[in-house]
Order: C-alpha cells, then structure tokens, then sequence
C-alpha cells in the first residue's frame, strides 16, 4: 500500500487491546505513520489500557464504538469470544459510514462469522475473518501467518500492508467467511493437540527418570515447529504464565469449538477431549490466569505428580 502524492489518506481503527491486540495495534500505528495517515484510533473496554498506548505510540483514544464507525475506513479487531465480537461489531455498524471494512483477528466459531458477515453486507460494508497463528512474541516481530478470507475487493486493500505490516505469508481461503474460521480452529485443534501431547510426553519422560533437558533438545531438534519448541519449553520448565500468552479460559473456548464442530459432523475428537479434561483440572488448581499449557498440569495430576513440577503454587502462576 505504497502511498503516492495522489494517493488517498486512510483512517485506520484498532478495537481489543490484550496480549495479541496491544502488539498488532502498534505495529499497525507504525505503518500509519510511516504512511503519514492519521493516528490509529483505538478502543478497548478498559480504557485504561488505551490510554496508556496513546501516550507511547501514534493513536488517538475513541470514547466509543459509534465514534470508531463514524471516523474509520478500516477497522482491526482483536476480540475475546463471540459474544464479544457480535456485540462490538454491531454498535460500529450501526454508526459506520458506507464502505468500512471491518478485519476481525479473533476466533470466532464459524457461524458467527457468517453472521457478521451477512449484517455488515446489511449496512454496506464489509466483513473479513482474518484470523493469526502465533504468540504475542511473534505478533510484536510481525512474524504472524495471517488467515484472510470474506469480499474480495476488501481482501485485495488488505494485501496492500498486512504483510509485513502485521505478519510474515498470507492464506487466502477466498470469499467465504466460514472458511478463515474453520481453518483457524482447525489450526488450533493442531496446537492444542501438540500440547496435550507434549504434555503426555514429558509427564511420561518424568516417570521413567529421563533427563527433561535431554528430552528437549531432541524435540528442537526433531520437530522444530514453533509450537513444539515454545510450548515444549513452557512444559519443561513448568512456566504456565498467561501474562504474555493464551491463558486457559480462551484455550478452553477454542476446544469447545472443536468439540461443536465434532459433534455437529459426527466426528470424534478424542486428543481434544483429553485436552479438555486437563485444562479443566488446571483451571480448578491454578485458576484461570494460567497459559493454556498448563494443560500438562492436569496431566501430572492424573499421573499422580505434583501440578507444577516441584515449584511452589505461587511460582507458577506468575
């Protein structure tokens, strides 16, 4: 989205402002003012957290959705569920002007984002499911792979500067909506399955007395995916965190989007299932503040460990 001297000025919006939102929304902000459009205008349900990014970066604080709509030719949004997202979307669109594309990063469960879709057509705009795989850590590095999928022509302008603005490669599953939502819980149907495996492996590595580290350098150098060297490494050292990462209650939505799905087509997810259970143990041990890998908790419980591998409660829930 190269700007010329001719070219238009492009208002950019930014709503949800967590661990994925707070990085993407300042990346997008850098590019804004490379660009030499307006400050990105934000919004998030604590505003607290706005405000303190409007004093470090170039943003500008919106009192409101309706504000956003009204001002906003683009509109990203990182959202927590989708009761969230149906309720944020719909208060912008019932202020947007004709035109605004709204790009949501959220996981959303595939009907509500045929939903949506369908009511911003309703008013004129339109409606991309643009879903990201990768952490916090990737999304400040703009190292994300971004799903992309809904109208078109709206897909077309986000090719302009999503890439390397907001991630590394595109996956562009076309026109329908359902499809960029599918795909991101088919992805992370993936990951969690990784960590439950991974989880099942170093509780099992434990048992038998095998040297942890050992075990670890064998899967950095066997399967050097980012989700089995990063949620490997948390497992290891027993590091549940969910300040910087993806804490159990979202890791517990998305496995229940896959249990739907398996239920709506009669397919059985039973490493999911699992994975569930182990979540839920966490979760009832160290509440939900923890990474969504703390899943291997539940699985030392089950095996007859201790939850955090020798460290105190406190410790790992920090």
């Amino acid at each position: 989205m190269a700007r010329s001297a001719n070219s238009a000025s492009v208002s950019f919006g930014f709503v949800g402002l967590g661990n994925m939102g707070s990085v993407m929304s300042q990346n997008l902000a850098g590019y804004a003012q490379k660009e030499g459009f307006p400050k990105v205008k934000i919004w998030n349900r604590s505003r607290g957290k706005a405000e303190q990014l409007a004093r470090e970066g170039f943003f500008e604080v919106s009192d409101t959705l309706e504000d956003l709509g009204k001002s906003c030719d683009i509109i990203h949004a990182c959202l927590a569920n989708d009761e969230v997202a149906l309720s944020v979307y719909r208060q912008i669109l019932d202020a947007a002007k004709s035109g605004v594309i709204l790009a949501d990063h959220s996981t959303l469960f595939p009907d509500t984002s045929t939903t949506l879709r369908a009511e911003a057509v309703a008013k004129g705009s339109s409606f991309l499911s643009c879903p990201v795989f990768g952490p916090p850590a990737a999304a400040k590095s703009a190292n994300l792979l971004v799903v992309l999928s809904g109208d078109e022509k709206s897909r077309a302008t986000l090719k302009k500067y999503v890439v390397p603005t907001l991630g590394r490669a595109i996956i562009d599953c076309g026109d329908d909506t359902r499809k960029g939502a599918l795909l991101k819980i088919l992805g992370n149907s993936c990951i969690l399955g990784t960590i439950e495996l991974l989880s099942e492996s170093f509780t099992l590595a434990e048992k038998t007395g095998f040297d942890a580290e050992l075990f670890y350098e064998f899967i950095q150098q066997w399967f050097p995916a980012p989700a089995w060297i990063n949620y490997g490494k948390k497992i290891r050292d027993g590091a549940f965190s969910g300040n910087t990462g993806f804490t159990i209650p979202g890791g517990m939505k998305d496995a229940s989007y896959i249990r739907r799905l398996g239920v709506e087509t009669s397919t059985p997810t039973p490493t999911i299932d699992q994975a569930w259970s182990h979540l839920s143990t966490a979760k009832a041990i160290g509440g939900e503040g923890l990474d969504w890998s703390s899943c291997s908790a539940g699985m030392r419980v089950t095996a007859g460990l201790p939850p955090f591998k020798g460290e105190d409660f406190t410790l790992a829930k920090k």
